[in-house]
């Protein structure tokens, strides 16, 4: 995996070993961020079920102001820390070890706000309904914010969550990529 765009362009990211981390593709990637270019300069990102970190380093690439990852696997977490240090992306980054609604909660407690919220969570989980509802719950996403769910096919998203309405959708193989706003 690698940066493909942005002041990190062509450096590697780190991968766990193992099958536990599926990572969004450079294909998925490349159009991922051609579809949310406008919102990516000075933005603040967070990174959900963040794995290596690539979505949110991508982000900061690409001119993101700062960007908090969240991953409740220890070794996971682990290589989100070595990536960012060796892209230089430090002053910028946070990762914590964390539950995902947990990491919602503390995050909506200290009044934090994110303009664009990336989660990715495992496939078999089928959680994504349900985090974009704890989002909402927690009044994270800032005004004029986007949410970005990347799942499997079959799970079921809704059109409207909460307070968040479905403005794009696309599929790429057996994964979809939902955009969600107010």
């Amino acid at each position: 995996m690698r940066i493909i765009a942005g002041s990190a362009k062509g450096k590697i990211i780190k991968c766990r070993d193992g099958f536990d981390t599926r990572p969004t593709t450079d294909r998925v990637k490349e159009s991922l961020f051609s579809m949310i270019a406008p919102y990516i300069s000075e933005a603040v990102v967070l990174d959900l079920f963040s794995g290596t970190g690539n979505i949110a380093l991508e982000a900061i690439s690409r001119g993101a102001k700062r960007a908090v990852m969240i991953e409740k696997e220890k070794e996971a977490l682990r290589v989100i820390i070595q990536n960012v240090n060796n892209l230089g992306f430090d002053d910028r980054c946070r990762a914590y070890k964390n539950e995902t609604l947990r990491a919602l909660t503390i995050l909506g407690k200290k009044r934090e706000k994110f303009n664009i919220i990336f989660l990715d969570p495992p496939y078999k989980d089928n959680v994504c309904n349900e985090v974009i509802e704890k989002i909402s719950e927690t009044g994270i996403l800032a005004e004029g914010g986007l949410i970005v769910a990347e799942h499997h096919i079959l799970e079921d998203m809704e059109d409207v969550i909460s307070e968040f309405k479905k403005v794009d959708e696309r599929r790429y193989g057996k994964k979809e990529l939902s955009f969600y706003t107010r």
